[in-house]
């Protein structure tokens, strides 16, 4: 039975209907290239990119609250189903496939990347300014003269992309990396929903969750997430291959093909390291998991020995070397809001000058120091409690630690953490915070992955508004929430938790 008027089919239509609106402003007010030879992401007018930005947070908003609406559906107990939010899933993808990227500029590095690839250059040594050309114009400035900070996987793959669309078509690449993004997606979804339907059938579900309802719960939290939906999709990250991958590993792990499971998560890693914190948390549940010290002992020296070839053989056959393992600290030499521990040093620098005692540079140092040194003490702790929590909940949490503790912290990096969790405690993140926390993260990032003008600003209030307002006046509540739910949502929330204990 529909709460209040609200249907799954309704959701689905919204959604699209959100999507289309999203992809139809990005061809103006999306993250578009400069010099390409293509014609169809041209730059557009300012008055175009106005209206742009109003298309795309009509259908913003539009996107969350069909989102929300859903996450409602689920908690009253709507029998949904994994089959059916599948279906929505990809009515809600589709729109943003053929259109420009949004809400970053990344993809146009990675297509930088691997041109120098394609041509024998060391992405490991060398940026993208060597190449010249719009290749070299879309790429942020920052960036210019950065080497590669991914790992040989992700540049063996953006090398296959351009080796096949050529140098001299940046769009045609672009969308390349979206089909890589997108293939990445389609492992999540599969992985999500393995791991899902194993916990919801007796393996440390919460309380009161069927197979069918833990599967639906998990795709929503997971992949239909709009923080999800257009950073990897949209944005055609390469976390969406580093995640799908994590994911499928750990689903061989929970099915005890260990050796398996380490050589997809150490790809996972060559992909962004990171993933390395899920190889571990299986690790330790895989070793926890033996009869005795002996048998243990043997699982982790075996462990040990398929990550260390898989590690060899991917390196080699990547063709990129070891260079990646010094590149690792380039995305810290940007300063962004999210970053606690970067914010901690900016204040105490200006602390520290102000009483001429120290520079800002060595604050934001110290404190960002600090903060790695929390957050390796984070994940020690979750692969410890590995063989308890389980490796999904237990990488999760190590994973969002690491993230909060980073000096670098962009809002599609909540995902590393938030997918795996997703698969088997959704209602952690189904709760009022968890979900006003995603939608926070997402509107602090442009569409168009640049800074914010005055015009800019005023038509995405616009467009906002004029969803709202057409929302409201359709009839069922915007993002509203029977008490009666909430109470019921505070108690799963708090069983999860004491199941975790």
């Amino acid at each position: 039975m529909s709460q209040m008027g609200v249907t799954v089919r309704g959701c689905r239509l919204l959604g699209t209907l959100g999507s289309v609106l999203l992809a139809a402003g990005s061809w103006s007010a999306g993250a578009l290239p400069f010099g390409v030879p293509d014609g169809v992401w041209a730059q557009r007018t300012p008055a175009h990119t106005v209206l742009g930005a109003a298309a795309s947070y009509a259908g913003l908003v539009l996107l969350v609250v069909a989102w929300w609406r859903l996450g409602g559906l689920l908690r009253a107990g709507e029998p949904v189903g994994g089959g059916r939010l599948r279906s929505v899933l990809w009515s809600w993808v589709l729109p943003l496939v053929p259109g420009p990227v949004i809400f970053s500029n990344d993809a146009y590095s990675y297509v930088a990347q691997g041109a120098l690839a394609v041509r024998g250059w060391d992405v490991y040594r060398l940026g993208p300014s060597v190449l010249g050309g719009p290749l070299t114009d879309n790429v942020p400035e920052v960036w210019q003269d950065a080497p590669a900070p991914y790992g040989p996987v992700a540049v063996a793959a953006t090398r296959a992309v351009v080796a096949v669309t050529g140098e001299h078509h940046t769009v045609a690449a672009v969308l390349g990396m979206r089909l890589l993004a997108l293939s990445g997606l389609a492992l999540i979804v599969w992985g999500v929903g393995r791991l899902a339907s194993e916990w919801g059938s007796g393996r440390g579900s919460e309380p009161g969750s069927g197979s069918g309802d833990a599967e639906a719960g998990a795709l929503w939290a997971a992949v239909l997430n709009p923080l999800a939906l257009v950073h990897l999709v949209g944005g055609a990250h390469n976390e969406a291959l580093m995640i799908g991958l994590m994911v499928a590993g750990l689903v061989a792990f929970r099915r005890g093909h260990w050796v398996l499971g380490t050589v997809v998560l150490v790809s996972a890693t060559l992909v962004k390291v990171p993933a390395a914190v899920a190889l571990l948390c299986a690790a330790a549940w895989s070793v926890g998991g033996r009869p005795d010290r002996r048998a243990g002992w043997l699982r982790a020296a075996g462990i040990a020995l398929a990550g260390l070839a898989a590690l060899v053989l991917g390196v080699t056959v990547c063709g990129q070397g070891w260079g990646w393992l010094s590149t690792l600290r380039g995305p810290a030499q940007v300063y962004t809001v999210l970053s606690p521990s970067t914010d901690v040093g900016r204040v105490l620098g200006l602390l520290s000058e102000g009483f001429g005692v120290g520079t800002a540079g060595d604050a934001i140092a110290a404190a960002r120091s600090v903060g790695l040194v929390l957050g390796v003490c984070l994940v020690g702790f979750c692969v410890w409690r590995a063989p308890r929590t389980g490796p999904e909940y237990a990488g999760g949490m190590a994973l969002l630690g690491l993230v909060v503790t980073a000096p670098v912290v962009q809002p599609w990096y909540l995902l590393w953490g938030m997918v795996p969790l997703a698969a088997v405690a959704w209602r952690l993140l189904e709760s009022t915070r968890a979900r006003l926390a995603s939608l926070v993260l997402l509107f602090m990032v442009l569409p168009s992955g640049t800074s914010a003008t005055w015009s800019y600003g005023v038509a995405a209030v616009t467009g906002a508004s004029a969803a709202v307002a057409a929302l409201v006046a359709w009839g069922p509540p915007v993002l509203g929430t029977p008490s009666r739910l909430r109470l019921q949502e505070r108690a799963w929330v708090r069983a999860a938790v004491r199941t975790r204990r």
